[in-house]
């Protein structure tokens, strides 16, 4: 790897080559425009416009307005001033992971930390993976290139879809700058195009005034109450509520918006100003869109056009099939809808096509039969009877907005909206990959659970591609197989915010936000549930293994990184000043380490008497004690405070930090530092396993300390001839 290559691959990422303190570094990114910043974040977010209208009409049939606009309600009056609060208590990118995190202690908070991760790794990986196959498949779909890949459709699939993902993570490696001016140009266009089809479609609702009149007989034939309307809209909720998705990025993405000159860290008013202005703006123009474009397809499309694929097939003995039988049919991922097809005992064998009507006891989504395709074919010289049904994907189904554009608008505006489509699909993983790279350098550098060089931009960048890519071959690129793993890590993470911001809202005794927001908190437990349970489980199965996944490699980071120096920067008082500058005029510079105890006169008496025994020092010279305290054992790094204490005539300098060598190991390297001193340090030996010291220094900063202070020392400072020395007795 050339130097000039290195230097623009670990960008954002400084290097410490000579064994000096860490430094906390915040991920390096040009802050925008607020509105630029809701581009990017938007391109997921608007993105939804492609199928939710759909997802809402086959979910909820007639009502989907109604349930559309429960939908909106929740946003507007639920997630939009959760979110702001959260914008509000985490300003330099940490989201609602950071709130939870400060609920609990030490090594509690870590774990929960990186299940949180987990589900917003799921979710933002997921996004990536499945917008990029949703996007493959509308080109696959499109008429201009369909009958190019009816061959071999999985392998067209597959292959589109690595190549939008390697094209994305091509656009991150050139950098923020041009990733943020791509989303603006996709999310302006794409808005105006969806514009334009909800108002052609308004003017041919106006046009039409009896399409109302057979919507709202429609919705009065099986809802006949406002009550029932209402109780149906909350039932079909969880299958909406992705056209929350978005809240979360906008909020992890902060350090990208720009705020006043006069913003400090600790008191970011203008970013956090901005960030409220972010989304309440996305908020208000989704709102908008998706009533709009909620009441154009319903009224406009009829139920049918919105099918999935359905399939079906029975093998029965020759009597059976003579006297007639039935077939279900049922979507691929889905319980419902489910068809019926009746199939005459006098049918021929071969290919024909027959109509299937809606089970009893579904959504009825549809009210008159629909025509599939059936295939009966005789196996076992006519002793049996394989019968298949099948039926295509309604044109629809997954793109009722694209549908509308073609239809009412000319095929000119429909292939612009289309190839819209596709880049907003494909481009709706860049909000993801960008809350990726803000939330991991943010986290898990910080917990010592990944290397330092993950704080820059590229190697994550390669490394979630790679991810991507793995993810996409195992899925082989299709939507539905990763839809409940998509929705899981999103609820999860949205869950996750109610909780924290209700819990704020106790401690701050603010009686109507907490019964507010406690109030959203039910309705995301509820959709999170109902999701995992329509799933069967599988959304959360997936991601548990990213949860696992990121456990393995955090403790494995963090176990390699233990030796580390692990000291952002080391403060002395006065005293302790005076004793170095002291200890550094005499002939050999000694510190002995002690485990406190006592902490008096008697005790370093004792303590003294052992060490002028044991390594033969002369009583003659003078010396420092040295003990650490550990603060958090479950943080890798933090400031090192030492005092210096004079207790009855012996010197001790007492060290505040995360773990006993390590301290040990940095005070000494700042005394070489300051008085180009080499320093000794003298240990005893302690009795016990090897393996569970390690565990100990691991989990509580303590353990063997001698062989690991020297293991520390020795990475942190490569010249034998000026490293100090560690001296073991006992």
């Amino acid at each position: 790897m050339t130097s000039k290559f290195k230097k623009w691959f670990l960008e954002g990422y400084v290097s410490n080559v000579e064994g000096a303190f860490e430094e906390e570094h915040e991920p390096g990114h040009k802050p925008h425009a607020w509105w630029k910043v809701m581009c990017l974040t938007g391109v997921d977010y608007f993105s939804t416009l492609g199928y939710q209208p759909g997802i809402a009409a086959l979910a909820a049939g007639a009502l989907s307005p109604i349930a559309t606009f429960v939908l909106v309600l929740l946003t507007l009056f639920g997630a939009l001033p959760m979110y702001k609060r959260v914008a509000k208590a985490s300003p330099h990118g940490d989201g609602s992971i950071s709130m939870l995190a400060k609920l609990l202690p030490y090594w509690q908070g870590k774990l929960l930390v990186l299940c949180l991760i987990g589900f917003a790794a799921t979710g933002f990986i997921i996004t990536i993976t499945l917008s990029a196959a949703d996007a493959a498949a509308h080109v696959r779909e499109n008429h201009f290139v369909a009958h190019f890949m009816e061959a071999n459709p999985i392998v067209w699939q597959v292959g589109l879809t690595l190549g939008l993902i390697t094209l994305l993570g091509a656009v991150f490696l050139k950098g923020f700058q041009e990733a943020i001016g791509i989303a603006v140009g996709i999310v302006v266009v794409y808005i105006g195009l969806n514009i334009v089809v909800i108002v052609r479609g308004i003017q041919e609702i106006s046009q039409r005034p009896e399409l109302m009149g057979e919507w709202q007989r429609s919705l009065l034939a099986i809802h006949p109450t406002p009550a029932h309307m209402a109780i149906a809209a909350i039932i079909v909720f969880p299958q909406l509520a992705l056209g929350l998705s978005g809240f979360e990025t906008g909020v992890v993405v902060m350090p990208l918006v720009e705020g006043d000159k006069g913003d400090t860290e600790d008191e970011p008013k203008g970013r956090i100003r901005n960030a409220g202005h972010l989304l309440t703006t996305a908020a208000v123009m989704m709102s908008v869109l998706l009533i709009g474009s909620s009441i154009v397809t319903t009224t406009l499309i009829s139920p049918d056009k919105y099918l999935p694929a359905l399939a079906g097939e029975r093998t029965i003995p020759a009597t059976e099939f003579a006297k007639g039988t039935t077939i279900m049919l049922h979507p691929k991922k889905a319980k419902e809808p489910i068809f019926v097809v009746e199939v005459p005992g006098s049918t021929p064998l071969g290919t024909s096509s027959i109509l299937a009507k809606e089970g009893e006891g579904t959504s009825e989504v549809v009210e008159k039969p629909v025509s599939v395709t059936l295939t009966v074919t005789s196996v076992s010289d006519g002793a049996l009877y394989k019968l298949s049904a099948v039926k295509k994907p309604g044109v629809a189904n997954g793109r009722a907005l694209a549908y509308m554009a073609q239809t009412y608008l000319g095929e000119t505006f429909g292939t612009v909206y289309d190839i819209f489509t596709v880049l907003i699909l494909w481009f709706a993983g860049a909000s993801a990959l960008a809350g990726l790279l803000n939330i991991v350098p943010r986290y898990l550098p910080r917990y010592g659970m990944a290397p330092e060089w993950t704080r820059a931009n590229r190697p994550l960048v390669v490394i979630f591609t790679a991810i991507c890519f793995l993810v996409t071959l195992l899925f082989q690129a299709d939507v539905d197989a990763q839809a409940g793993a998509y929705a899981t890590g999103v609820l999860a993470l949205m869950t996750s915010a109610t909780v924290a911001v209700t819990i704020a809202a106790w401690r701050a005794k603010e009686r109507a936000a907490l019964i507010g927001f406690g109030v959203v908190t039910v309705i995301f437990i509820y959709t999170i549930l109902a999701n995992i349970i329509s799933n069967k489980a599988e959304g959360l199965g997936i991601s548990f293994l990213f949860i696992l996944a990121i456990l393995l490699i955090s403790t494995v980071s963090r176990v390699w990184r233990t030796v580390e120096l692990r000291v952002d920067e080391i403060v002395f008082d006065e005293a302790a000043l005076q004793m170095l500058a002291e200890l550094a005029k005499q002939p050999e510079v000694r510190f002995i380490a002690n485990r406190p105890e006592a902490r008096d006169a008697a005790e370093y008496s004792r303590a003294t008497f052992e060490a002028e025994k044991d390594h033969q020092i002369s009583p003659a010279e003078r010396y420092a004690f040295l003990e650490v305290y550990i603060q958090d054992a479950s943080n890798f790094s933090s400031s090192l405070r030492v005092e210096g204490i004079n207790e009855g005539g012996f010197w001790v300098l007492r060290c505040h930090g995360v773990a006993v060598p390590n301290a040990i190991a940095a005070v000494a390297l700042e005394l070489q530092k300051r008085h180009n001193r080499r320093a000794h340090i003298y240990f005893n030996w302690v009795n016990g396993s090897p393996l569970s010291f390690l565990g100990k220094f691991f989990l509580t900063g303590q353990g063997d300390v001698a062989p690991l202070t020297h293991e520390i020392l020795r990475r942190a400072q490569p010249d034998q001839g000026k490293r100090p020395i560690v001296h073991v007795a006992g």
